[in-house]
């Protein structure tokens, strides 16, 4: 799926890859890509004099295909050790928090720390940022390719627990059929919260640099923290 936004002369185009699912960062609805990151990335490439090109791909394959390809951004992800090296970053562009949540109706599982979460199985989409904390911790993790497959495990049991962003929750629940009545929230996944676009290090140097001079302005001018505070209206002031 991919969906252009905006008007700019031929061959000023923003090529943006993202992922289907990431409430209220990035997620397809009424068959367009809509959430906080789109509407950043929108301003950015006004700012910036061009169009808006957004793909969207398997997470996997959106990770690979801006680590791999020229001047395509990525959003919306996190910085890991494992992604660092491979990616030019521009942000922190807002702060999301990971939490683990179960159904209600599985009364036989109880989380009140991290080291009961080692007791169960969690269901993530594969290549997400909490992977490798979880691995860390010694909590086992089973891999879906997407949140949609990763939550039809998740209610029918084959997974125990799964992570995600209380600000977006409520929304993801209702892309599955599940309410917020029949979820529960555990306890919170112990990683940074910064979230990130990115570009692959065969990106010009120039044209990194002409990005940050535009996220940097907005910053600057409080468009960020005002487009943040539409999605979140918890957004700290800065």
């Amino acid at each position: 799926m991919s969906m252009q936004y905006g008007l700019a002369a031929p061959g000023q185009v923003l090529k943006v890859v993202t992922g289907d699912i990431n409430f209220p960062y990035n997620f397809v609805k009424d068959q367009r890509v809509q959430g906080l990151s789109v509407d950043v990335a929108q301003e950015l490439a006004a700012r910036l004099g061009m169009r808006l090109d957004i793909q969207v791909l398997p997470w996997t394959r959106a990770l690979h295909t801006a680590q791999t390809q020229t001047s395509v951004m990525l959003f919306t992800v996190a910085k890991i050790p494992a992604r660092e090296k491979n990616y030019y970053w521009i942000g922190p562009v807002t702060h999301s928090e990971e939490w683990l949540y179960k159904l209600k109706r599985r009364t036989e599982i109880e989380v009140r720390t991290l080291e009961d979460a080692r007791h169960y199985l969690v269901g993530d989409e594969a290549n997400n940022a909490s992977i490798p904390v979880l691995a860390h911790l010694g909590i086992k993790v089973d891999t879906a390719p997407s949140m949609p497959s990763n939550c039809r495990k998740f209610k029918v049991g084959r997974v125990d627990l799964i992570p995600f962003d209380p600000d977006g929750v409520e929304d993801f629940a209702r892309s599955c059929d599940l309410s917020m009545a029949e979820i529960e929230k555990t306890v919170q996944v112990p990683r940074d919260t910064a979230l990130y676009f990115a570009f692959g290090k065969s990106t010009p140097a120039e044209f990194i640099r002409r990005v940050n001079a535009a996220f940097e302005s907005m910053v600057k001018d409080k468009s960020l923290q005002k487009i943040c505070k539409t999605w979140k209206p918890d957004t700290p002031k800065k």
